[in-house]
């Protein structure tokens, strides 16, 4: 049965949606930590089209299941998580996310050491590859356009957080693993519930770096990420086409216009076009090899926020 522990320093809030095949391994890998009373644990499941919450209350009772209603997305998910929060520190993990206790305790040591600090990420592996999560990279609306042109030395510099390093402060860290004070999160307003999935993180290392707080980068603590297996569940009540893609180009768009302004966010997206239309037609002169690279992106979202209904 679960027992909630007292004086425990994290709680572990993860949100779950159609993720019956990796939240177990999650779980599994956190359950020594919750043993040595480290950690509480709370699974927000997003009304699941599967059986992702019957087992996880089945199979790991130790865990506080919150079960939505709806799909509220990642942020709004991790929000409602966040509430039920009464600990100094909170990991928000994906489902397909597996960090051991050793590396939570590390990345505990680092916050506890460290009072600047708002957010702490460890140095994340892609499955069971050699590709290594990277850090920085400030998203702008000129990195949109560098991005587009392909040009490597015109974009933004990333930093791959490897196993081991010594800890770096960088201007942003994935959301798919990150120790969060909940002093800095609970300041700012959590997740911005706008967001429904992707960018949440981006917002939010940005806010928190304008209230003060460090982001900083933790080799010496190790997770593995097995990339996109919730995302890959098309959930049809979200609309026609590419799920994934309206929600990237919806988020991208409004975080632009947050923090740059509307103008800038066109700017950027129209810049996007020119250059993804100018390559297409490069290949068509010199190799005859169009990747149509234009069509694509206007298949997807353009000059559109997100819709506050979802």
């Amino acid at each position: 049965m679960k027992e909630a522990y007292e004086n425990v320093p994290a709680t572990v809030v993860i949100v779950t949606y159609a993720s019956s095949q990796t939240v177990g391994n999650a779980l599994t890998a956190l359950y020594p930590a919750y043993e040595d009373r480290l950690l509480q644990c709370i699974v927000v499941d997003n009304a699941s089209p599967d059986d992702t919450a019957d087992r996880v209350a089945r199979e790991h009772p130790w865990v506080e299941l919150l079960r939505s209603p709806r799909n509220l997305g990642y942020g709004r998910g991790c929000n409602l998580g966040f509430g039920r929060v009464r600990t100094p520190y909170v990991l928000f993990m994906n489902p397909d996310v597996v960090i051991g206790k050793d590396a939570i305790r590390e990345l505990l040591r680092f916050l506890e050491a460290k009072a600047v600090v708002g957010i702490a990420a460890p140095a994340t592996r892609w499955g069971r590859g050699d590709r290594l999560q990277h850090a920085g990279g400030s998203f702008t609306p000129w990195s949109v356009v560098a991005t587009a042109t392909g040009i490597r030395r015109l974009q933004p510099k990333l930093t791959c957080v490897r196993p081991g390093a010594p800890p770096f402060r960088t201007d942003w860290l994935c959301g798919a693993v990150i120790l969060v004070r909940s002093e800095a999160f609970r300041g700012v307003g959590g997740f911005d519930p706008r967001f429904f999935l992707y960018f949440e993180e981006t917002d939010l290392c940005r806010r928190l770096r304008a209230a003060g707080w460090e982001l900083w980068a933790v080799g010496a603590a190790s997770a593995t990420h097995f990339v996109g297996s919730s995302a890959r569940h098309f959930d049809p009540s979200l609309g026609e086409g590419d799920c994934l893609s309206d929600h990237y180009f919806r988020s991208r768009y409004y975080y632009l216009g947050k923090h740059y302004g509307r103008v800038a966010a066109a700017a950027a997206e129209f810049g996007e076009l020119v250059v993804k239309g100018a390559r297409d037609l490069l290949r068509i002169l010199f190799l005859r090899s169009p990747k149509d690279e234009l069509r694509k992106r206007l298949r997807a979202p353009l000059f559109r926020r997100p819709d506050p209904s979802v």
